[in-house]
């Protein structure tokens, strides 16, 4: 496995670490949102969409908004496959 496969591995792994409120946001960064859409859907503050992206980034040791979205959607695909 190379460096690439751990980190994504590593942050992959981390998703159970969420809260029940993160992985909504979660969802909503696999498909692109933004702050202001994820408070819209939510029903929250654009702050509290920021505070929560910012925790995500922390939990899942991502280092952008992007690494995090690419990691909810992957995270999408292999729930809905059962893997």
């Amino acid at each position: 496995m190379n460096s690439v496969d751990e980190f994504w591995g590593t942050a992959m792994a981390r998703v159970p670490l969420l809260s029940e409120r993160e992985l909504d946001v979660f969802q909503l960064l696999a498909k692109g949102a933004s702050n202001r859409t994820i408070a819209t859907q939510l029903a929250i503050t654009e702050r509290t969409a920021k505070a929560h992206v910012a925790q995500i980034l922390a939990k899942l040791g991502v280092e952008s908004r992007l690494q995090a979205g690419i990691a909810g959607f992957a995270w999408q695909i292999v729930t809905r496959a059962g893997i």
